[in-house]
């Protein structure tokens, strides 16, 4: 029997081992460049979102400071409304519900990040309650889709905020920290067509509550009158009170079911809390 000698053997073994090796380095190769790949196009979807998967990155950025709970006025609400067929006030109403809670300077941010109506059946009877939607036939659960898609992916950036059901967790809980209702009827501003209040005896009422940071928004209705329909609270984006004011961040603007735009309750003249009219609700006061 013939042995090949000793030296081709130690040949294949190194030829073979080699070789073994160029293919794992080929792989590792492969490897890396998928994952550079990978990289560079969430990087492009990153800088390209606007709303529809493109944009900048700097309005997805988490680089904002302060946020505003806005709470709103159901018996104001129909006032200024462009449709007034369209505007519903549900009888079970009958206190300040949530308008939104908006982080400040960011934008539009995403419609990439998709909520769906399981998402909030843990606490739907809550938002029910407590953030109504107003617009005839407009079932509650879009009011919070555009709610979200607008606002809630902005805030998500945030742990304590970073999925549907948190921020709205978070909105229910400040809601109901700044028991507004309570503190104006112990205080004696009610609701009336007759009685006005100044707007330094509304802050007076409400300062030792919110601080300084906040903001009265009202809308004019058909006899002259400034009816106070929004209430601006300036938060960290820790969900405490005190963040400044800027004199940006003061601004309204337009409202979104209303003929014109929201604007500071004037301090000059006196303010109207009007009351909730479900019959005639775009004129409660007629």
């Amino acid at each position: 029997m013939h042995w090949p000698p000793a030296t081709s053997n130690r040949k294949s073994q190194c030829l073979k081992r080699t070789t073994k090796r160029e293919k794992t380095s080929l792989n590792t190769d492969k490897h890396i460049l998928w994952a550079c790949v990978a990289a560079l196009v969430t990087g492009w979807v990153l800088t390209n979102d606007d709303g529809h998967c493109s944009g900048t990155v700097t309005r997805h950025s988490c680089n904002w400071t302060c946020m505003h709970l806005t709470l709103q006025w159901p018996g104001s609400f129909c006032i200024d409304i462009n449709n007034k067929t369209s505007c519903k006030i549900p009888q079970t109403v009958q206190y300040w519900t949530i308008h939104g809670l908006w982080p400040i300077r960011t934008g539009h941010c995403c419609d990439c990040w998709p909520i769906y109506h399981s998402h909030l059946e843990e606490i739907e009877p809550e938002l029910t309650k407590l953030w109504p939607s107003f617009i005839k036939g407009k079932h509650f659960f879009y009011f919070w889709k555009e709610e979200w898609i607008k606002h809630g992916t902005c805030a998500g950036c945030v742990e304590a905020m970073g999925s549907p059901l948190l921020y709205f967790q978070a909105a229910v809980k400040l809601r109901k920290l700044f028991d507004i209702d309570n503190i104006l009827e112990k205080s004696g501003i009610k609701t009336s067509c007759e009685v006005s209040y100044k707007h330094d005896d509304i802050r007076g009422v409400l300062t030792p509550l919110l601080g300084q940071n906040y903001d009265l928004q009202c809308v004019t209705d058909s006899e002259g009158r400034e009816a106070w329909i929004q209430l601006k609270i300036h938060l960290f984006r820790n969900q405490t009170l005190g963040c400044p004011k800027q004199e940006q961040e003061q601004k309204f603007d337009r409202l979104p079911w209303s003929n014109s735009t929201g604007h500071p309750c004037p301090k000059n003249s006196t303010i109207f809390y009007v009351p909730i009219n479900y019959e005639n609700p775009h004129e409660p006061c007629n």
